[in-house]
């Protein structure tokens, strides 16, 4: 169902009634069973994703490490930033944690959009601007912070992603080595069992 999007899109600025209609005609809903890859590594993002329910996870792969950019879930936005805006393959996967149900355009057609309907431009900044803050949020929580601050932070400001991403997939997203992934979630449990 749009509707979600829609009250997004008009959250940030209302909509014309022509700029509503054209993307409500464009919109094309994708559906992605859990652990089918939406784009691979090498390949040029060439939507961009609202969606409407499940997860995914967007990482990379360097020598033999995997890291975790983003778990994005109901109601976000997903891309591969660089591929998609550049449209340059990608260096980073995009894959389905469970079944997920997304609504989508094309660069072709929101580059389209935008040209036609200059006010679709304060949408798309507003949603470039709230994905590039909370990307530069991460990045210096990931670098202030300790791994176990780090786990704590995850558990208390994301329960619900905490408790549908799998474990195993949590430290290439809070960058802590996997063999002291055990000891850091046991720190952190320790820690809260005796207030401090």
């Amino acid at each position: 169902m749009k509707k979600k999007l829609f009250i997004l899109l008009n959250a940030i600025a209302a909509l014309s009634p022509e700029l509503e209609t054209r993307l409500r005609a464009i919109l094309v809903c994708k559906k992605f069973p859990k652990g089918e890859y939406i784009l691979k590594e090498g390949m040029i993002c060439q939507h961009i994703y609202f969606m409407e329910s499940g997860l995914v996870r967007i990482f990379n792969r360097f020598t033999a490490k995997e890291t975790t950019s983003w778990f994005l879930k109901e109601d976000d936005f997903f891309i591969s930033v660089s591929s998609f805006f550049r449209q340059q393959p990608s260096y980073e996967n995009i894959v389905a944690l469970e079944d997920c149900i997304c609504w989508c355009i094309s660069h072709e057609q929101l580059q389209a959009l935008c040209l036609e309907f200059p006010e679709f431009n304060v949408h798309r900044i507003a949603i470039t601007e709230l994905y590039y803050a909370r990307s530069e949020d991460r990045q210096y929580k990931m670098i202030r912070q300790t791994p176990v601050e780090r786990y704590a932070l995850f558990v208390q400001n994301e329960p619900e992603l905490f408790s549908r991403v799998p474990a195993n997939l949590l430290p290439s997203y809070l960058d802590v080595p996997p063999r002291s992934f055990a000891r850091i979630r046991s720190n952190y449990y320790n820690i809260k069992r005796k207030g401090i």
